[in-house]
Protein backbone atom coordinates (compact mmCIF):
# COMPACT_ATOMS: atom_id res chain seq x y z
CA UNK A 1 0.00 0.00 0.00
CA UNK A 2 1.38 3.76 -0.97
CA UNK A 3 2.38 5.83 1.65
CA UNK A 4 -0.72 8.03 0.90
CA UNK A 5 -3.05 5.54 1.16
CA UNK A 6 -1.38 4.09 4.98
CA UNK A 7 -1.77 7.62 6.29
CA UNK A 8 -5.19 8.38 4.68
CA UNK A 9 -6.66 5.14 6.24
CA UNK A 10 -5.04 5.61 9.38
CA UNK A 11 -6.14 9.57 9.82
CA UNK A 12 -9.58 7.81 9.20
CA UNK A 13 -10.73 7.33 13.05
CA UNK A 14 -9.56 11.15 14.14
CA UNK A 15 -11.77 12.16 11.07
CA UNK A 16 -14.74 10.57 12.12
CA UNK A 17 -14.22 12.23 15.86
CA UNK A 18 -13.91 15.37 14.58
CA UNK A 19 -16.95 15.14 12.58
CA UNK A 20 -19.20 13.71 14.98
CA UNK A 21 -17.89 16.26 17.52
CA UNK A 22 -18.66 18.78 14.64
CA UNK A 23 -22.09 17.70 13.92
CA UNK A 24 -23.11 15.43 16.83
CA UNK A 25 -24.84 12.84 14.46
CA UNK A 26 -23.05 9.68 13.95
CA UNK A 27 -24.64 9.17 10.13
CA UNK A 28 -24.19 12.66 9.57
CA UNK A 29 -20.50 12.17 10.93
CA UNK A 30 -19.84 9.20 8.53
CA UNK A 31 -21.33 11.46 5.93
CA UNK A 32 -19.08 14.06 5.70
CA UNK A 33 -16.01 11.56 6.73
CA UNK A 34 -17.00 9.76 3.31
CA UNK A 35 -17.30 13.28 1.25
CA UNK A 36 -13.86 14.25 2.98
CA UNK A 37 -12.07 11.27 1.91
CA UNK A 38 -13.87 11.12 -1.56
CA UNK A 39 -12.60 15.04 -2.22
CA UNK A 40 -9.71 14.12 -0.78
CA UNK A 41 -8.69 11.32 -2.89
CA UNK A 42 -9.58 13.13 -5.95
CA UNK A 43 -7.24 15.86 -5.36
CA UNK A 44 -4.73 13.05 -4.23
CA UNK A 45 -2.46 15.02 -6.65
CA UNK A 46 -2.80 18.76 -5.22
CA UNK A 47 -1.18 17.43 -1.90
CA UNK A 48 2.78 17.93 -2.38
CA UNK A 49 3.68 15.09 0.34
CA UNK A 50 4.97 17.91 2.52
CA UNK A 51 3.97 18.26 6.17
CA UNK A 52 0.92 16.49 7.97
CA UNK A 53 -1.88 14.80 5.34
CA UNK A 54 -3.99 14.51 8.93
CA UNK A 55 -3.94 18.33 8.52
CA UNK A 56 -5.02 18.55 4.69
CA UNK A 57 -7.58 16.42 5.48
CA UNK A 58 -8.84 18.21 8.48
CA UNK A 59 -8.82 21.44 5.98
CA UNK A 60 -11.19 19.02 3.87
CA UNK A 61 -13.34 18.15 6.66
CA UNK A 62 -13.76 21.26 7.81
CA UNK A 63 -14.41 23.24 4.05
CA UNK A 64 -16.90 20.66 3.91
CA UNK A 65 -18.81 21.16 6.61
CA UNK A 66 -19.00 25.11 6.76
CA UNK A 67 -20.55 24.23 2.80
CA UNK A 68 -22.62 21.76 3.75
CA UNK A 69 -23.73 24.04 6.90
CA UNK A 70 -23.74 27.60 4.60
CA UNK A 71 -25.65 25.54 1.83
CA UNK A 72 -28.73 25.07 4.57
CA UNK A 73 -30.73 27.68 6.03
CA UNK A 74 -31.42 25.67 8.81
CA UNK A 75 -28.21 23.65 10.08
CA UNK A 76 -29.57 20.23 9.92
CA UNK A 77 -26.33 18.85 11.10
CA UNK A 78 -26.42 20.01 14.34
CA UNK A 79 -30.29 19.09 14.51
CA UNK A 80 -29.38 15.48 16.65
CA UNK A 81 -27.96 15.73 20.52
CA UNK A 82 -27.50 12.06 21.16
CA UNK A 83 -25.26 12.19 24.22
CA UNK A 84 -25.48 8.55 24.64
CA UNK A 85 -23.83 8.29 21.34
CA UNK A 86 -21.02 6.22 21.36
CA UNK A 87 -17.43 8.35 20.23
CA UNK A 88 -14.25 7.55 20.68
CA UNK A 89 -13.75 9.54 23.93
CA UNK A 90 -12.13 7.85 27.34
CA UNK A 91 -14.30 6.02 29.39
CA UNK A 92 -14.80 8.30 32.01
CA UNK A 93 -16.51 10.50 29.11
CA UNK A 94 -18.62 7.66 28.54
CA UNK A 95 -20.14 6.58 31.72
CA UNK A 96 -19.67 10.02 34.44
CA UNK A 97 -19.65 8.94 38.07
CA UNK A 98 -22.81 10.03 39.13
CA UNK A 99 -26.03 12.32 37.68
CA UNK A 100 -24.02 15.82 38.48
CA UNK A 101 -21.30 14.81 36.27
CA UNK A 102 -24.21 13.63 33.30
CA UNK A 103 -25.99 16.55 33.53
CA UNK A 104 -22.48 18.80 33.83
CA UNK A 105 -21.55 17.25 30.40
CA UNK A 106 -24.73 17.36 28.80
CA UNK A 107 -25.27 20.95 29.59
CA UNK A 108 -21.42 21.47 28.01
CA UNK A 109 -22.61 19.61 25.24
CA UNK A 110 -24.93 22.29 24.78
CA UNK A 111 -23.18 24.61 25.43
CA UNK A 112 -20.71 24.03 22.37
CA UNK A 113 -23.35 22.78 19.91
CA UNK A 114 -24.47 26.93 20.20
CA UNK A 115 -20.97 28.42 20.00
CA UNK A 116 -20.77 29.94 16.29
CA UNK A 117 -19.34 27.41 13.95
CA UNK A 118 -15.61 29.53 13.00
CA UNK A 119 -15.30 29.31 17.26
CA UNK A 120 -16.44 25.65 17.47
CA UNK A 121 -14.08 24.38 14.49
CA UNK A 122 -11.17 26.03 16.63
CA UNK A 123 -12.14 24.77 19.90
CA UNK A 124 -12.76 21.38 18.82
CA UNK A 125 -9.22 21.23 16.73
CA UNK A 126 -7.19 22.66 19.62
CA UNK A 127 -8.73 20.46 22.76
CA UNK A 128 -10.25 17.19 20.99
CA UNK A 129 -7.95 16.98 18.56
CA UNK A 130 -4.95 18.58 20.12
CA UNK A 131 -3.39 20.15 17.35
CA UNK A 132 -1.31 23.07 17.72
CA UNK A 133 -2.80 27.08 16.75
CA UNK A 134 -0.25 27.13 14.05
CA UNK A 135 -1.41 23.91 12.43
CA UNK A 136 -5.38 25.03 12.85
CA UNK A 137 -4.34 27.86 11.03
CA UNK A 138 -3.53 26.25 8.21
CA UNK A 139 -5.89 24.50 8.50
CA UNK A 140 -8.67 26.66 8.56
CA UNK A 141 -6.19 29.27 6.72
CA UNK A 142 -6.24 32.04 8.96
CA UNK A 143 -3.71 34.16 10.75
CA UNK A 144 -2.68 32.35 14.12
CA UNK A 145 -3.96 35.39 16.28
CA UNK A 146 -7.15 34.89 14.69
CA UNK A 147 -7.04 31.30 16.07
CA UNK A 148 -6.14 32.29 19.58
CA UNK A 149 -8.65 35.09 19.47
CA UNK A 150 -11.49 32.28 18.64
CA UNK A 151 -10.56 30.25 20.81
CA UNK A 152 -9.94 32.73 23.54
CA UNK A 153 -13.91 33.80 22.71
CA UNK A 154 -14.83 30.11 22.78
CA UNK A 155 -13.36 29.39 26.10
CA UNK A 156 -15.03 32.57 27.73
CA UNK A 157 -18.43 31.95 26.12
CA UNK A 158 -18.33 28.00 27.55
CA UNK A 159 -17.09 29.62 30.85
CA UNK A 160 -20.13 31.89 31.23
CA UNK A 161 -22.54 29.51 30.35
CA UNK A 162 -21.62 27.12 32.67
CA UNK A 163 -20.84 28.94 35.38
CA UNK A 164 -24.86 30.21 34.89
CA UNK A 165 -25.90 26.61 34.64
CA UNK A 166 -23.51 25.71 37.63
CA UNK A 167 -24.81 28.75 39.69
CA UNK A 168 -29.04 27.85 38.86
CA UNK A 169 -28.13 23.91 39.80
CA UNK A 170 -26.02 24.33 42.97
CA UNK A 171 -26.09 27.79 44.14
CA UNK A 172 -22.81 27.01 46.98
CA UNK A 173 -20.76 26.61 43.68
CA UNK A 174 -18.82 29.82 42.41
CA UNK A 175 -15.70 28.00 40.93
CA UNK A 176 -15.16 26.90 37.17
CA UNK A 177 -14.74 23.61 35.84
CA UNK A 178 -13.25 24.70 32.46
CA UNK A 179 -9.63 25.20 32.84
CA UNK A 180 -6.67 26.50 30.31
CA UNK A 181 -4.51 23.63 28.95
CA UNK A 182 -2.56 25.84 26.55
Amino acid sequence: MDEFLNQLTQSIPALRRYAYALVRDSSTADDLVQDCLERGLNKRAQWQGEGNLKSWLYRILSNTHLNHYRSNKRNPLTQSSEITENLAMSPQLQNPANQLDRIYLTDLDKAIAELPEEQKQVLLLITLEGLSYKEVAQIIQIPPGTVMSRLSRARETLRKRMDSSNTTADPSSSTSHIRRIK
